[in-house]
């Protein structure tokens, strides 16, 4: 789901504080809301918590945002917010944001920009309470189109089209609190996951990892990229695919970093020292790494050249209908929603047609191991790796959660996603590929399009990773619940602690805020590094002394950082 909510706070702390207390509550969540969603009146906001209300004039919050006077109908407010929060109060509502009139509007006429118009408009509403939906949507537009000014929430104040907006406090609050029951469940899943790998850890054998090869470490291949332009005819869909091939010669051995992917190294995969002729098989196993939405063949590079210096080949695909292009179309006006609601058929069906495009590939096909293939995908890649390992759609559940969607009864923000497969479903869906031997799924978006029913489908080794500050697709919901469906006998499930919903992805020259991100990315990177090749190297490859890495003591034993790391193989009962 990246991309889709880059303006959230990442951090469950920080809303969990926000709703602690209720007077100071009242008038933090006010100037939030203020400064964060630009939605407002022309001339006041009317706030009002049950019987009660009050409002602010606003020339009082313009003069406040300009000089720092606070008129008498804002001190209320202000006599409880501390200081450091007025700052940022004021900076908030002149702050612009660096939008178009183009992808504001683009994005706000979307399924997902019109799922969270319908979320804003229960809380704030016209003066006669009527829901704000269209209300916000005009100003906000309008605003955006302004090429004095711009999209700034002052700005918004001026061309909402009513002369008061009515802030419905009770409602705002009814909605924190049910956030904050989420994060209290999540909290306490997550303690009891940390109880259950150290009470595993009991049980596994103490090794001096010290001694043992370090799985973040680059292996002994070099590897060099190919790039190939895939066209569907029966889908008329193209889509470019990036492969990592390994490469080996003798004097990598003797010094591998001195001739790091030289070219002039002959493509080897039957070497005798290769790890893929030591399992008697002269050809490469294929790893396949599937991205999520609004991102492309970049944001796991990292992962894909760390897998091939150990020997493993890596295809990357790019999907079209949900990529960073076409996040780009969107902010462009040339697309109208974030993903197309085809692409929960279309992405199983990309790696589908790629293992069968590449074993028609005379020149690629005879390296590769094309009948033992592993999967890694994060968020909409988690789904597609899920979906190909043999979990069939869950319609009856779909319909049943986006019917809670659809009446503000779930803060679960990857739903809004999901629900966009009943465009295109009219019955259960299969994409199992029998290719696929292992499948890896990092924040993973499954809760409400499988369910723990169908994830209950899959037989080959499995492995989940959840972030507990996952505020797109969160954990307990889209991953921990889920999770305990699963029935194969290979099952692993790692939560890294600290981490949100961005943090294995690596994102190029751009680089998200910490509080979306998340802290120590490069740690979260190394985990991923080292956990995937663990489970490759024993599922994949077959290679059983690889196994003792796929343990709560080995997790324990690379924790670094801020980041925490849990490993187990089942979770508590008690998540159900």
């Amino acid at each position: 789901m990246d991309g889709l909510t880059v303006t959230r706070r990442a951090g469950w702390a920080n809303v969990r504080r926000f709703s602690g207390r209720l007077c100071q509550g009242a008038a933090i969540a006010t100037l939030a809301l203020l400064s964060a969603k630009p939605a407002a009146a022309a001339e006041r906001v009317i706030v009002s918590l049950g019987i009660l209300s009050d409002s602010i004039q606003v020339s009082s919050l313009e003069r406040y945002a300009k000089t720092g006077e606070v008129a008498p109908d804002l001190f209320d407010f202000l006599r409880f917010v501390p200081e450091e929060r007025q700052k940022a109060a004021r900076a908030g509502l002149t702050a612009p944001a660096e939008l178009g009139v183009i992808p504001v509007a683009q994005f706000l006429y979307s399924p997902q920009g019109e799922i969270l118009l319908e979320r804003l408009g229960r809380v704030i509403e016209s003066e006669a309470r009527q829901p704000g939906f269209y209300a916000i949507r005009a100003a906000l537009i309008l605003a955006a189109a302004d090429q004095e000014e711009g999209l700034t929430f002052i700005n918004v104040l001026k061309k909402y089209p009513t002369s008061g907006i009515r802030l419905n406090l009770g409602r705002g609050l009814e909605i924190f609190r049910e956030l904050n029951s989420l994060i209290e469940e999540t909290q306490r899943a997550t303690r009891a996951i940390e109880q259950s790998a150290r009470a595993q850890a009991q049980f596994e054998p103490q090794i001096d990892w010290a001694t043992q090869p370090d799985l973040r470490l680059p292996g002994l291949f070099t590897w060099e990229m190919r790039s190939l332009e895939l066209q569907d005819p029966k889908r008329s869909r193209r889509f470019p695919v990036d492969l990592y091939l390994p490469r080996y010669s003798i004097k990598d051995l003797a010094n591998p970093e001195a001739s790091a992917n030289d070219p002039e190294a002959p493509v080897n995969p039957a070497t005798p020292a290769s790890s893929a002729s030591e399992t008697g098989n002269a050809k490469w196993p294929l790893v396949v790494i599937s991205h999520g939405l609004g991102s492309d063949r970049s944001s796991f590079v990292y992962l894909a050249k760390h897998l091939a210096s150990h020997g493993f080949a890596v295809a990357v695909p790019e999907h079209p209908g949900s990529s960073r292009a076409q996040r780009e179309a969107l902010i462009r006006g040339r697309a109208a929603e974030l993903s197309e609601p085809e692409e929960f058929i279309d992405r199983p069906l990309d790696i589908t047609y790629m293992l069968d495009a590449l074993t028609e590939n005379r020149a690629i096909g005879p390296l590769l191991d094309l009948e033992r293939v592993g999967v890694v995908g994060q968020s909409f890649g988690g789904y597609t790796a899920l979906a190909l390992a043999g979990a069939p759609l869950n319609l009856p559940k779909l319909r049943q959660d986006c019917g809670q969607l659809q009446f503000d009864q779930s803060w679960n923000v990857s739903l809004a996603l999901q629900c966009r497969a009943l465009v295109v479903l009219q019955g259960p869906e299969q994409f199992r590929d029998d290719r696929i031997k292992a499948i890896m799924a990092l924040n993973p978006i499954v809760g409400s399009v499988f369910g723990a029913e169908s994830l209950g489908k899959i037989s080959v080794p499995t492995f989940v990773v959840a972030s507990d500050s996952d505020t797109v697709a969160p954990a307990l919901l889209e991953q921990m619940r889920p999770f305990q469906g699963i029935q194969s006998k290979h099952k692993y499930f790692a939560l890294v602690v600290g981490s949100t919903h961005f943090s294995f992805i690596q994102e190029g020259n751009s680089v998200l805020p910490e509080p979306i991100a998340g802290p120590d990315l490069a740690v979260a990177r190394r985990y991923v590094e080292a956990l995937s090749l663990a489970f490759l190297q024993t599922h994949l490859r077959g290679q059983s002394e690889f196994e003792m890495y796929l343990s709560s003591r080995y997790a324990q034993s690379i924790k670094q950082g801020r980041l925490g790391l849990s490993l187990v193989r089942s979770l508590p009962e008690k998540l159900r």
